[in-house]
């Protein structure tokens, strides 16, 4: 049968994806590709077409690129991972291998990386899936899925729409009784978690997808009001911080649909290094962006916090902050330090990455599982108003790290919020997982 656009009609499919052993010693060997692009190319003369003379007058520059008032900038480097800590890499790939109009497919991987006191490190958890959409016909139902490890309950989801529903599917998918690995041997909970994280980020990843159409003058015919900017219908205004009513980004989307031949004024910040020369394993292994492509990348560093004696404040012999302790490496973790990135990228031009978003956090948990303490930063946003979401890490102060999935989801909306924001505050809901591995590092 065939589908809108030239696609065939949505099948399902479930294979075993070349994948490490978790548990065992990760081979030293380079990455496929950094997480980068150079950024030689040449820069236009004078302040990009992101916004009108008016809309950059209150704009600083980095270079000949405008950055909002509370932005910094893209981050540069990674740091360098510390003994005794876990980190938890993810990527998605936004690729349409047939075409801008074509179907559009998500290739997401993640891995939880444990560093041992004495150095090495360990895969302790890694997960792939892969997702092809039609994204040009509405609702944008899923044609393909595929995960690693494989969960034979993702199969109801194709057809389904990502715009509506997705996660609590995906989450019912992968608590179902037949989501292990098909010979009776459980699904390790770190890879449930890991491939959780890469099903939750399906529906965002969908709707950032269409920044690569709009950059290019392509918009869903017939597409709802309610279909999002992206997507070539109305915003959905006060949604969050960027997108307020009068805001800068609400401003320009009425100007377009005022003149449908509007050009999107895009902020094109480029994409800071993230490599590690001297770390191949720093990130997971990344391909290269193909033309046009975007993609999505998370980072949490996880370190315990040298806790101090019983009733006592630091003494002499008390370990650095942000090093691996005894009572760490016997299992008893009291607190740690969680440090986050979250950048969306696009690919510009050969050897141009440019941002989309990007989010810092910084938070610390304490022993019994509450957030005592969360701070985040903008790096560069599309729009004027977005940096007034960071003041919204306040608010995770005081939360059960393990509650923070729901309770984000419910309680962070509106024009205090951002969307992305929200997302990587949610991504902290892992933090009990990826703690349970700091206890016994020296053992390991």
């Amino acid at each position: 049968m065939r589908m809108a656009h030239g696609q065939t009609a949505p099948t399902t499919v479930q294979s075993s994806l070349t994948r490490l052993t978790p548990g065992r010693a990760a081979p030293r060997v380079p990455h496929i590709a950094r997480p980068r692009q150079s950024e030689d190319g040449a820069r236009r003369a004078g302040p990009p077409p992101a916004a009108s003379a008016a809309a950059t007058a209150t704009a600083t520059f980095l270079g000949e690129i405008p950055l909002w008032p509370g932005m910094t900038g893209s981050a540069q480097g990674t740091p360098a991972r510390r003994p005794g800590s876990i980190r938890r890499t993810t990527s998605v790939m936004m690729e349409r291998p047939q075409g801008l109009t074509g179907p559009l497919h998500l290739i997401s991987t993640g891995r939880d990386l444990l560093t041992t006191t004495a150095g090495e490190a360990v895969v302790v958890g890694e997960a792939r899936l892969r997702v092809v959409l039609d994204y040009m016909a509405a609702p944008g139902g899923v044609l393909e899925i595929e995960s690693e490890p494989p969960v034979p309950a993702l199969a109801d989801l194709v057809g389904a729409s990502t715009r509506s529903g997705f996660r609590t599917a995906a989450r019912r998918a992968l608590t179902a009784p037949a989501g292990d690995l098909g010979g009776g041997a459980a699904t390790p909970a770190t890879d449930r978690s890991l491939l959780g994280q890469l099903l939750d980020d399906v529906p965002v990843a969908v709707l950032v997808s269409g920044a690569a159409l709009g950059r290019n003058g392509i918009f869903r015919e017939g597409a709802s009001v309610n279909a999002g900017a992206e997507a070539g219908g109305n915003p959905m205004i006060d949604v969050c911080a960027g997108w307020q009513q009068g805001g800068l980004l609400a401003q320009l989307s009425a100007e377009r649909r005022a003149n449908p031949g509007t050009p999107v004024r895009a902020v094109s910040v480029p994409a800071g290094d993230l490599a590690l020369g001297d770390d191949p394993l720093g990130w997971h292994p990344l391909p290269p962006m193909p033309p046009n492509a975007m993609r999505r990348l998370r980072r949490i560093d996880v370190v315990p916090v040298s806790p101090g004696p019983a009733g006592g404040g630091p003494t002499d012999g008390e370990a650095p902050r942000g090093e691996a302790t005894d009572g760490a490496a016997a299992g008893a973790v009291s607190a740690v330090e969680v440090e986050a990135l979250f950048r969306d990228s696009y690919l510009e031009a050969p050897g141009r990455e440019v941002l989309v978003h990007e989010y810092g956090v910084e938070a610390e948990v304490d022993s019994a599982g509450l957030i005592s303490r969360a701070r985040a930063r903008a790096g560069a946003l599309p729009g004027r108003e977005c940096p007034q979401a960071l003041g919204s890490a306040d608010r995770l102060v005081g939360l059960p790290a393990a509650e923070l999935r729901r309770t984000v989801g419910r309680a962070f909306v509106g024009t205090s919020t951002c969307t992305h924001l929200n997302d990587t505050f949610r991504t902290l809901g892992d933090l009990p997982d990826l703690i349970t591995f700091l206890g016994g590092t020296a053992e390991r």
